[in-house]
């Protein structure tokens, strides 16, 4: 019974919109009629409604353009902590200190590797000085060495030339001394037996006479035979022996000369190795303390540019991470962004695209962003995704992702959280 009323009250309805559709077209014309046979939408002259969100994120309002203020030391390695600093969030001018540290360390490590530099000075110069002493000395032995070695040499062959024949000729003049007085004593001999046999001394006179001569005659004989004698051993032995004495201390001497040279030419590549060696560790030193006197301009950190100055870095204005608040005695990490100079109106929400969000989310679709400390404060901007996740676990990774704002959240600081509309199937371009 009741299938059979609804029934009867639909066919009791459509003569009343059949009516209704008829008064339409009486009214419209023709461009009605048209209309109504096509959808709905902008090129029917009627503005679209406003596509539903099909995904709501909350993002960290973030700096667009910014400039980062970072600790890069080229030689001090101790450790930095603030004296002064602006607060976060503080307006400052371009060259403006932003913050002071504690000169104390680095001034002890500069009065240490200044005194370091002065010793290493002080030892380069002294190696210069005895390389050039060394040098002197070297060369003046090596002069003394070449003088004596020449005179060595003139003395062998003056040896060679003059003493062996003066020696031979001093031979042949004793050979004749010798053979003369032989020859006297035997000449003498026979006139003394001459004369005795014609004389009339008596027998016993003559007798002594003849013996005391003959004695004499034989001694001289034999002292002849060992003048032979020695003059063999002489000519045998102590001539050869010296000859060869000499001869060797000459290619002694030459060998050492030739050695002294080699040894001063090592000695002499060994001092320049080390001259240079002491002025590359001295253009070392240097250069370190060059570079330790820049890092002194650390000490006071300036502004890059105006803006809005904030605490920490780009990757701490991003969802799950705490920005730093630096005051007094707070420690400096080097090489890392400590503070960003940023503009004064935010231009940026960052957000976490989970892989559940990529179904519907895509870099280039368009986002209504509304912050949450001053929802008056609206805008729209364009999603961008990293291609690569930045954490991914067996369950689910995360994606770094941005919005960048067609216009900057008037009056909204950075670090706030803001309600992100994610259009589904709305992509730029």
């Amino acid at each position: 019974m009741r299938n059979h009323l609804s029934t009867l009250t639909l066919l009791a309805l459509l003569p009343l919109s059949a009516c209704a559709s008829s008064g339409a077209s009486t009214a419209d014309g023709d461009v009605s009629a048209q209309n109504a046979s096509q959808p709905a939408g902008p090129a029917g002259g009627a503005s679209a409604p406003a596509p539903k969100a099909s995904l709501e994120k909350v993002g960290i309002v973030a700096p667009a353009n910014y400039a980062a203020v970072a600790l890069w030391p080229e030689q001090f390695a101790g450790g930095f902590s603030i004296v002064e600093v602006l607060p976060h969030g503080a307006t400052v001018a371009e060259g403006d200190v932003i913050a002071k540290l504690d000169p104390r360390a680095y001034q002890d490590e500069r009065h240490r590797m200044e005194l370091e530099l002065r010793s290493t000075e002080i030892r380069h110069e002294a190696v210069v000085e005895r390389n050039k002493l060394d040098a002197a000395a070297a060369a003046l032995a090596f002069e003394q060495s070449k003088a004596s070695l020449e005179r060595a040499k003139r003395s062998f062959e003056g040896y060679k030339k003059f003493e062996l024949e003066f020696d031979k000729r001093q031979e042949d003049l004793s050979k004749r001394y010798e053979q003369a007085n032989i020859e006297d004593q035997v000449d003498e001999l026979d006139q003394l037996e001459k004369m005795y046999k014609a004389d009339a001394l008596v027998d016993a006179t003559e007798d002594i006479v003849v013996k005391r001569a003959k004695r004499s005659l034989d001694t001289t004989k034999l002292g002849t035979d060992l003048s032979i004698d020695r003059r063999k051993y002489r000519e045998d032995f102590e001539k050869k022996m010296s000859f060869a004495q000499r001869e060797e201390s000459l290619r002694a001497q030459e060998e050492g000369h030739a050695r002294l040279e080699k040894q001063q030419a090592l000695d002499a590549k060994s001092r320049a190795d080390g001259e240079l060696r002491s002025a590359d560790s001295l253009n070392e030193q240097r250069e370190r303390f060059a570079k330790l006197s820049r890092d002194g301009n650390l000490l006071e950190l300036r502004a890059p540019r105006a803006g809005v100055l904030l605490h920490g870095s780009s990757k701490d204005f991003r969802p799950g991470r705490n920005a730093p608040r630096y005051e007094r005695a707070s420690s400096l990490a080097t090489k890392t962004e400590l503070f960003l100079v940023a503009e004064p109106e935010p231009a940026l929400v960052t957000v976490d695209i989970s892989d559940a969000d990529l179904a519907t989310a895509k870099t280039g679709a368009r986002v209504a962003v509304q912050s949450l400390v001053d929802p008056s404060e609206k805008t729209q901007g364009t999603l961008s995704i990293d291609t690569y996740p930045r954490t991914a676990s067996p369950s689910d990774a995360t994606y770094d992702a941005r919005v960048t704002l067609d216009a900057p959240l008037s009056g909204v600081v950075y670090g706030t959280r803001a309600k992100l509309a994610i259009e589904a199937g709305k992509v730029d371009g």
